[in-house]
C-alpha cells in the first residue's frame, strides 16, 4: 500500500524557488546532504544523474544487487524535496496488466483496485507534490507480459496518456442495476400503501411490502435483500471512486528495481529500448571517505539552517515530445556513427527513438549540472550497454569477429572521453572493460548483467 496516503497539500518547508532560486543545477548538492541525514550516501555525480533521468518524464529502472541502495534513493529522494514514495512489490505471478492495473469483478459490479492504481489515484488528488511510484523486483514476473500496455501508453508524449480500466459497458451495466433496484422499491412501496418517506427497513418491517419487493425482486428472503442492497451500493461505491478511465497524472514518476540472479527475468530488448537503466555498485566497495568528504564540501556552500526544499512537478521537468532528430549535433552523429559502425553489426539495436530519447536525457542532464561529456557517457551506460549480450566468437555479417568490434568500440570511447572530465574508471569504458574481461572468461558470451 502506499508509504503515504493522498490527500491535501500540508507540506511544511521553503519552495525550491525561494530556496535555490529555481536553479536546478544546485538540487544535488542539497539532496546529497540531507540523504546523508538519514545515513544514506551517495555520489553528488549519481545524485545529478538521478535528478537528470527525473527531469526526463521517463520510466527508470535501477539495478542492482539487494541492499545496494535502489528503493532507499527513490523514498529519501521523495522525501527530500516534501514528495510522496509508494514501493510496490511485484509478485512472481504476474501475468498481464489487471495483476498491475486492476480488474472488473462482473460478479461483485465492482473494480478491484491495486496498490498501483490507489496510488496514481493518491497522486491526482494532489496535484502540486510529486509522487515517485517504485515496482520493487520488477522482474520477479517478466515485465513485457504485465507492463506492456504501460509501456506503451509511456510512449505518448504530446500530453498526458490515458489509462482505460474498464468499458462503458460494464459502467451502465452497474447504472442500469441501481436504476431497476430503485423502480422496484418504489413499486413495493406504493403498492403496500407506504409514504415516498419510507426507508427500505421500513419496507422490509411491512409484511406487503415486504411481500412485494422479495416478489418484483426475485428474491426468496429477507437477509438476500439485504445481501443484494449492500452489494448494490458496494459496486456503486467503487464506481464513484475508479471511472472507467483515469488520465496519468502529471505529478507520477514511475520507477522499477530489477535484481539479476537465478530467480528473476532477463528484461527484454522491447522494454530496455523505451528506459533508462541506472546501475548501482556494490556499496561495500564505495570510496566513503571520498564521498563524506565530498557531502563535507556540499554543506560547506549551502546555509547551515537550510529547511526542507519544497519541489513542484512542474519544477522538477514537464512531461514532453523527444527533441526531434538534429543530425548536425555534434554528440548525435557520435552516436550515429557508433550505431552503424559498431553496434548494428554486434546485433545490438539503437534507433531513431533511442537517439531522440538520448537527447532528451542530454538536456536534462545540463540542467542537473552534468557536463556535455558526462551526458554522453550516461546515455552509453543508461540506453546502450544494458541491451548487449550476444557470443562475441561468432563471426558479424561482415565476418568480423564481433569481441574485436566490441574493443573497437571501447576504443572510440575512450578517445572521445579521453581529456575530459569524465571519470574513466566509473564510466562506460570501464563497464565495457568489465564486460570484455568476463566474456573472455565465460567462452565469450557478452552480457551486461553478468557479475
Amino acid at each position: 500500500m502506499p508509504e503515504n496516503e493522498g490527500g491535501r497539500d500540508d507540506r511544511s518547508g521553503v519552495g525550491f524557488s525561494e530556496a535555490l532560486d529555481g536553479d536546478f543545477s544546485r538540487l544535488a548538492p542539497v539532496l546529497q546532504v540531507q540523504l546523508q541525514k538519514n545515513g544514506l550516501l551517495y555520489t553528488q555525480a549519481l545524485l545529478r544523474d538521478f535528478l537528470a533521468l527525473l527531469r526526463t518524464r521517463d520510466l527508470v529502472v535501477l539495478a542492482g544487487d539487494s541492499g545496494s541502495g535502489k528503493t532507499s534513493l527513490v523514498r529519501a529522494a521523495a522525501d527530500a524535496i516534501g514528495g510522496v514514495c509508494t514501493v510496490v512489490p511485484v509478485k512472481p505471478n504476474w501475468t498481464g496488466p489487471e495483476d498491475l492495473l486492476g480488474y472488473y469483478n462482473p460478479m461483485e459490479r465492482s473494480y478491484q483496485a491495486t496498490p498501483f492504481l490507489v496510488a496514481l489515484q493518491a497522486a491526482a488528488r494532489q496535484p502540486d507534490v510529486p509522487h515517485f511510484i517504485c515496482l520493487d523486483e520488477m522482474n520477479l514476473a517478466r515485465v513485457e507480459h504485465y507492463f506492456a500496455d504501460f509501456l506503451s501508453l509511456l510512449e505518448q508524449r504530446a500530453d498526458l496518456p490515458t489509462i482505460q480500466l474498464y468499458t462503458a459497458d460494464e459502467e451502465r451495466h452497474v447504472v442500469v442495476e441501481q436504476g431497476l433496484f430503485l423502480h422496484v422499491e418504489a413499486d413495493a412501496r406504493q403498492r403496500a400503501g407506504l409514504g415516498d418517506t419510507a426507508t427500505l427497513e421500513d419496507i422490509l418491517s411491512d409484511d406487503r411490502a415486504n411481500a412485494e419487493i422479495h416478489r418484483l425482486s426475485g428474491l426468496a428472503d429477507k437477509e438476500s435483500v439485504l445481501m443484494h442492497h449492500a452489494r448494490l451500493r458496494r459496486s456503486l461505491a467503487t464506481q464513484m471512486r475508479t471511472p472507467t478511465s483515469l488520465t496519468l497524472p502529471a505529478n507520477v514518476w514511475i520507477f522499477g528495481a530489477v535484481n539479476m540472479d537465478e530467480t528473476t527475468h532477463q528484461l527484454s530488448p522491447k522494454v530496455l529500448d523505451r528506459v533508462h537503466v541506472l546501475r548501482f555498485g556494490n556499496p561495500m566497495l564505495a570510496d566513503w571517505d571520498a564521498i563524506e568528504a565530498e557531502i563535507d564540501a556540499a554543506a560547506d556552500t549551502l546555509p547551515s539552517d537550510l529547511p526542507s526544499v519544497l519541489i513542484r512537478p512542474d519544477e522538477i521537468g514537464l512531461r514532453q515530445d523527444y527533441p526531434a532528430f538534429d543530425r548536425r549535433d555534434e554528440d548525435v552523429r557520435f552516436l550515429s556513427d557508433i550505431s552503424r559502425g559498431h553496434l548494428d553489426p554486434l546485433g545490438v539495436e539503437f534507433g531513431l527513438r533511442a537517439i531522440r530519447q538520448a537527447q532528451g536525457y542530454m538536456a536534462a542532464a545540463d540542467a542537473a549540472g552534468l557536463s556535455r561529456h558526462q551526458a554522453l557517457d550516461g546515455v552509453i551506460r543508461h540506453k546502450i550497454l544494458p541491451k548487449m549480450a550476444f557470443d562475441a566468437a561468432r563471426p558479424a555479417g561482415s565476418g568480423r569477429v564481433r569481441r574485436d568490434i566490441l574493443v573497437e568500440l571501447r576504443g572510440e570511447l575512450a578517445k572521445r572521453f579521453e581529456g575530459t572530465d569524465v571519470i574513466m574508471n566509473a564510466g562506460s569504458v570501464a563497464e565495457l572493460d568489465r564486460m570484455i574481461r568476463l566474456a573472455d572468461g565465460n567462452n565469450g558470451i557478452v552480457n551486461y548483467w553478468l557479475r
